[in-house]
């Protein structure tokens, strides 16, 4: 899977190793098996600084968003491993909305 960071990094095999040191710091990750098919992160703005974690199944029809307040760096690390190594566990880590884009 490619690994897309804020910063213009791409990282065509991303590992876990990848996943781990690269997403700190940058405003938004994307773990893509696909243009349609991926799992991204953005860091919010404003005080706790935590991240909202969104994914993507082939279609902007099917665009979710976990709806769990301010997610911690650790837990967006742990789903991109998990999504990495497709282990659908993630999705029942979030409650997820779909959104319209």
């Amino acid at each position: 899977m490619e690994l897309t960071l804020e910063s213009g990094n791409v990282i065509a095999a991303a590992t876990d190793a990848d996943i781990r040191a690269s997403i700190e710091g940058e405003e938004f990750a994307i773990l893509a098996v696909d243009e349609n098919t991926y799992m991204q992160c953005a860091e919010q703005k404003q005080s706790p600084y935590e991240y909202v974690l969104e994914y993507q199944e082939g279609s902007l029809a099917q665009h979710y968003r976990a709806v769990d307040d301010g997610i911690p760096l650790e837990k967006v690390i742990a789903s991109f491993l998990k999504y990495l190594h497709r282990d659908a566990s993630w999705k029942s880590d979030f409650k997820w909305e779909r959104i319209e884009l």
